[in-house]
């Protein structure tokens, strides 16, 4: 089998550990892969063609309708190298890999990694073919809702994402002294922003020493920064840029904080998890991974007072946290390894394709 997986920079921004794992599990099982990504993407962390198939990349636009032009002459080289599945990894990819698959008769699995992506696939159903086409969520939350709002037209599949489980991580905790906290969000200022540094506010003023490394996906922060200017924030605050590297500092924290529901899955919660870091986190129902005091500490009604009641308790009940960590890590052993997430992916791909299933051993 000859699989094409597309990705775009704001995927592979946030999973690039994801795109590494699955292009290196699948080469393992003996699936020819190409890879197509924007220019200058990754870095060295994408690995070379040798190593791992094919590498095409396309000049990446801010502009949706230029990056469908460009991705969509690829059809010729797909059809030169015998691709026999197109895998589109974000939303903004499947217009056009829906066009190449649809040109070549190839099967297609579209990834949806958020709630918003259902009404993408909603639009898009109507185009497909649905003896070819598959819906890949994330979540089994994610997939119900694209069910509901594609209305039987494609399938709908929940592959859950898995990661490699890893030595603990979180050693500040096993020390009194300073709490280092990485906050994980978007990186727009919202309501849920203000909130947690109200929180964060209140508990700086009794734990000076605690720590708080911000990191969002596709912003700048700076509307972050003067909000925690005008609070006078500034001096137990960090703002880590956007560079490769970012997901290995986070994973350095004694704690992962995620302040917004933002209805969408994320790679790094799962790092997290499965190398004992605890994880906060606001409640969000389109991920099935978040457990209230079995993979997560869960804030229900996430004001000020709450965020710095739970900041308080990662400081005073270190044990507790400590116990947190091990248990995310023990359950993303037995739910979310990386080898289960190729093995899923794998499946669908013959079902799509119409290659045999091997026979179990």
């Amino acid at each position: 089998m000859h699989a094409a997986l597309l990705a775009n920079t704001a995927w592979l921004d946030d999973e690039l550990t994801t795109f590494q794992q699955l292009s290196v599990g699948l080469v393992d099982e003996q699936v020819r892969l190409t890879r197509v990504v924007p220019q200058g993407a990754g870095g060295a962390g994408l690995g070379g063609a040798s190593l791992l198939g094919q590498k095409r990349t396309w000049p990446e636009s801010r502009l949706a309708v230029l990056n469908h032009r460009r991705l969509v002459r690829l059809v010729g080289a797909f059809d030169a190298s015998r691709v026999d599945l197109i895998h589109a990894l974000h939303r903004d990819l499947w217009q056009p890999a829906a066009v190449i698959g649809d040109h070549l008769d190839l099967p297609v699995v579209f990834q949806a990694g958020a709630v918003e992506d259902a009404a993408a696939a909603a639009r898009l159903s109507g185009q497909l073919n649905p003896t070819r086409c598959v819906f890949a969520a994330t979540t089994e939350p994610i997939a119900e809702e694209i069910r509901e709002q594609t209305q039987g037209r494609v399938r709908v599949e929940t592959v859950w994402p898995g990661v490699h489980v890893g030595e603990p991580m979180a050693e500040g905790l096993e020390r009194d002294g300073a709490v280092c906290v990485a906050v994980c969000g978007d990186g727009v200022m919202d309501e849920s922003y203000r909130r947690l540094l109200e929180g964060i506010a209140r508990v700086v003023a009794d734990r000076p020493e605690m720590l708080f490394f911000f990191e969002g996906q596709r912003s700048d922060q700076r509307q972050i920064w003067k909000t925690a200017q005008r609070m006078g924030l500034l001096k137990y605050l960090s703002f880590v840029p956007r560079r490769l590297g970012r997901r290995e500092l986070l994973l350095m924290a004694d704690a992962v904080v995620h302040p917004q529901a933002l209805g969408r899955s994320r790679g790094v919660t799962l790092l997290a998890m499965a190398h004992g870091v605890p994880v906060v986190s606001v409640a969000d129902d389109a991920l099935d991974y978040l457990r209230p005091d079995q993979t997560a500490w869960v804030v229900e009604d996430a004001d000020g007072e709450a965020w710095a009641g739970e900041l308080e308790r990662l400081v005073r009940e270190r044990e507790a946290a400590r116990a947190l960590g091990r248990r995310a890590r023990e359950w993303v052993r037995g739910e979310r390894l990386a080898s289960d997430h190729i093995e899923r992916t794998l499946r669908l791909y013959r079902e799509l394709s119409g290659e045999p299933l091997p026979f179990p051993g």
